[in-house]
């Protein structure tokens, strides 16, 4: 009867959180389709091949940073499958337009979870993950800030604040203290101990890779529009790449859902340099459209594979 109980908590807990995200992100969406309708853009004016292509840059651009999760996942003695680690991972990027962020640990913990998962040992790697990600986000934005585009002193400051902060919270003997006073484990030993120095550059080398493929993203939503026939170019490139990576973690930052408003702040000045004050405010909106078109593709593609997967094993005679 307890147990019975429990499943309907359960239950009830996760249609819950479903039901929060899908408000949150219907707010985000229209909210973003509102700020869009003001400008005189029309989706006439769109070339579709770059938007299909940022799509996959930031695609792989995910696919990075959860394969990065699922290694910390290993280090510390759990072992989820892949493929439901990447399920989980995707999914969780909806929980970013809950005000908090929070969900975000709680949608991809409870999805994780199982008996070769432990459930307080996974969400810390939630942590280690996410703030590798803003560190190496505010290590490259900072990098650009103060090298090449030197107009936005505000902005310098606080990527340099942000990436300070985050890389000493990630160093694994911090982390692993901070951890080990948080964490209650079967046994005595700190399961965040498998967190080394070489995990820690496996996660900076891919999140690397998976900033830079953003930047490229965002880049592609610029070609897009009217005017972007001109063809590549590595100082807009590097711009957009300071400007995306800066705006995600201000808006990460800032608590509010998907960063909504603050990442658009950020964007706006710095696009307009190479792109005009109309051309940014729609490539600033533009992109959030991509970006949860990503997530809704490619949670949706894993999670038909991992059913079909599923059924094919309850079907085989073996």
């Amino acid at each position: 009867m307890r147990r019975v109980t429990r499943q309907r908590l359960l239950l009830l807990f996760r249609l819950l959180i479903g039901l929060t995200v899908v408000i949150c992100l219907a707010y985000t969406v229209y909210t973003a389709a509102g700020q869009l309708s003001k400008t005189d853009f029309k989706l006439s004016q769109i070339r579709f091949l770059p938007l299909v292509l940022a799509v996959g840059c930031y695609v792989v651009a995910m696919t990075l940073s959860g394969l990065f999760w699922y290694r910390i996942l290993l280090a510390t003695g759990n072992r989820p499958s892949f493929g439901k680690t990447m399920l989980a991972f995707f999914a969780s990027q909806f929980g970013k337009y809950v005000p908090g962020k929070a969900m975000v640990v709680i949608i991809r913990t409870d999805m994780v979870r199982g008996r070769d998962v432990h459930t307080g040992t996974a969400a810390a790697t939630v942590f280690v993950e996410t703030l590798t990600w803003i560190f190496v986000g505010s290590a490259i934005a900072s990098l650009l800030l103060v090298i090449e585009f030197k107009d936005f002193p505000i902005l310098q400051v606080a990527s340099v604040g942000m990436m300070l902060s985050a890389g000493v919270l990630t160093w694994p003997p911090v982390f692993r203290w901070i951890a080990g006073k948080f964490l209650q484990h079967d046994s005595s030993e700190n399961p965040m101990l498998g967190l080394t120095v070489s995990v820690m550059l496996f996660g900076w080398s891919v999140m690397t890779l998976a900033w830079m493929l953003n930047g490229l993203s965002l880049w592609l939503v610029t070609a897009s529009l009217p005017g972007g026939e001109a063809g590549f170019s590595w100082l807009d490139y590097r711009l957009c790449l300071a400007c995306v990576s800066l705006a995600t973690v201000a808006g990460f930052v800032s608590l509010l859902p998907g960063g909504l408003g603050v990442r658009e702040m950020v964007m706006i000045p710095i696009l307009g340099m190479s792109f005009g004050a109309v051309g940014a405010v729609v490539a600033a909106i533009l992109i959030r459209f991509v970006w949860l078109a990503s997530e809704l593709i490619t949670s949706g593609i894993i999670y038909v594979y991992m059913q079909l997967t599923s059924r094919n094993k309850n079907l085989d005679p073996t």
